[in-house]
């Protein structure tokens, strides 16, 4: 059967009250990246290598690094304002060629605590296990859709690998815990859908091709919440590479990005 791929990464604190070093406007913890259908993968790895190639990146892209110009992209500091420009224009357009699919879970970290969920979901709920069943569940929905399965890659972390893969485990073997009368509207998917759409997990590297491409997606589906005229989300959604655009009015609440918490 035809597949999909999630590539999964995230951006934030996933600890909900635990200083994250942003500014309270825009405080937040993502998870998601790219669906990625099997047979585009070829072509997305070939297009980053591409315009690393380009660049003389040799490198993981790494989208806070980059914009910030420190690390191992502390070299963008030193370009002119000319070559820093033709640099993000040039990236913008090779993550809107990309043929893949941003899907993501925004939890505005100070939403989440004003809620209460923090006292009431101790450390069984850390912010990763919400944005990790939400992103899921809707990029399970999406597969179902196209008649195809789903596996998931995410990024490596050794304290953090068994967490994700016991949350992957859980989702296929209980489905959804949330609290059903706060989820219903939502459409939640069955367990069965689970068992049955649901493949494999697997973690890798930061050198991952596709994982460098859900970093910079997710890094941008979750500035929008707080920047909606940020220049490389806005690119996307010109490409259509966000999943609302590929959904209609009524099937983004249940399917699209979701930004959670973020009503006060």
């Amino acid at each position: 059967m035809a597949s999909f791929t999630l590539y999964l990464d995230e951006t934030g604190a996933r600890h909900p009250d635990r200083a994250s070093g942003l500014p309270a406007r825009s405080d937040w913890f993502a998870m998601g990246g790219i669906l990625v259908r099997q047979e585009d993968k070829v072509e997305a790895k070939q297009r980053r290598d591409d315009i690393a190639g380009k660049w003389g990146v040799t490198s993981p892209f790494h989208m806070t690094d980059m914009i910030n110009e420190r690390s191992k992209f502390s070299w963008l500091g030193r370009l002119t304002q000319r070559e820093r420009d033709s640099f993000w224009a040039e990236y913008r357009e090779f993550l809107a060629d990309v043929p893949v699919i941003g899907i993501g879970c925004v939890i505005d970290r100070a939403g989440y605590r004003a809620r209460g969920y923090v006292k009431k979901h101790e450390d069984r709920w850390l912010l990763c296990r919400s944005a990790f069943d939400i992103v899921v569940e809707r990029s399970v929905k999406y597969a179902l859709s196209k008649g195809r399965q789903l596996n998931v890659v995410f990024e490596s972390d050794v304290a953090m690998n068994p967490v994700i893969e016991g949350y992957f485990r859980n989702l296929k073997e209980n489905g959804l815990e949330f609290d059903k009368s706060n989820s219903g509207k939502y459409q939640p998917l069955s367990r069965e859908d689970f068992q049955v759409t649901l493949t494999s997990i697997e973690n890798s590297p930061k050198e991952n091709r596709l994982l460098q491409i859900a970093d910079s997606y997710i890094y941008a589906i979750a500035r929008r919440g707080y920047d909606k005229k940020f220049d490389v989300y806005r690119r996307l959604i010109d490409a259509k590479r966000i999943i609302d655009c590929l959904l209609t009015k009524d099937e983004v609440p249940a399917l699209g990005v979701k930004y959670y918490c973020f009503d006060r």
